[in-house]
């Protein structure tokens, strides 16, 4: 019986008809022709909709943290005394999980324009921010990008897409494109992206990180908890954090290092072999 499920003869998401049309499909009872109307125009669509949310991420989220707002006034009064941004955005983990459970900080820096000649003063610019952060307790994973780059960029860059869909914008006033115009070449690129040059733990993690990355998005997935959840049940817990945290022993990397091979290999594969009806389904699915 319904009951037994939602406990309760009265649903803020289901109407009592609906719940004595449920009841009659489960216990097995011939349903008549406006019960079937029901089941199909107004029962199957909410059913399907609620499963496509996650509640529990979704109320974590929703829930209000009391560090968030001082973490937030910290990391703009630093930045902005260094730089004038256009905006600041926070995402990955920090956001994901709403400043419970993270180890560093996420950070986007968008700017007006080019602040920078060269990529070295960019770089040098980061690292003076970095550092500051550093000294307020606030480790810090700093990304700066000028706006005309992110709005080109964005489209095609499966990163950024990925990075920019769970975010907080903490300051500035910003339209973050949503426009997505992914195909098999950047698919290829990104996938470039995952050949392993000096074989720390840290970089085969990045590595295998990417690699799963494209499998979801040949997929049509853009889920950050789904990329989470992948990467673990891939490689297991343990493994997945002692490459992250750079302390993997010479024969997990060697383990890692052989399954990325795999991965890549099959990847390329899949690539290939996508149709055009895959770049046609995720620019449907999220524009």
């Amino acid at each position: 019986m319904v009951e037994s499920i939602i406990n309760t003869k009265k649903s803020l998401i289901l109407t009592q008809k609906e719940l004595e049309v449920i009841n009659k499909k489960l216990s097995g009872t011939k349903l008549n022709q406006q019960d079937s109307n029901y089941l199909s125009k107004y029962i199957r669509p909410k059913l399907n909709e609620i499963k496509t949310i996650d509640a529990e991420s979704l109320l974590g989220k929703l829930k209000y943290n009391q560090k968030s707002k001082s973490i937030d006034n910290k990391i703009i009064n630093i930045i902005t005394k260094v730089i004038k941004p256009k905006a600041i955005i926070l995402y990955g983990s920090i956001i994901q999980n709403n400043y419970k459970n993270y180890k560093d900080i996420d950070i986007l820096i968008v700017t007006k324009k080019k602040n920078w000649k060269k990529l070295r003063e960019k770089y040098e610019l980061i690292s003076k921010i970095e550092e500051k952060l550093k000294g307020n307790l606030i480790t810090p994973d700093i990304q700066i990008i000028d706006y005309e780059s992110l709005r080109l960029q964005y489209p095609h860059n499966p990163s950024l897409i990925y990075q920019l869909k769970d975010l907080k914008i903490i300051y500035g006033n910003i339209n973050i494109p949503h426009k997505i115009e992914l195909s098999k070449l950047d698919l290829s690129i990104k996938l470039d992206w995952s050949e392993v040059m000096d074989n720390s733990s840290k970089e085969i993690y990045g590595a295998l990180r990417n690699t799963i990355l494209v499998r979801l998005l040949l997929r049509g997935v853009i889920d950050n908890k789904l990329l989470k959840e992948s990467l673990t049940e891939q490689l297991g817990i343990n493994i997945l954090n002692k490459l992250k945290n750079n302390t993997a022993s010479k024969i997990e990397k060697r383990l890692s290092l052989n399954y990325l091979k795999h991965l890549n290999k099959i990847t390329k594969e899949e690539i290939s072999q996508s149709g055009k009806d895959w770049s046609d389904k995720i620019i449907k699915q999220y524009n």
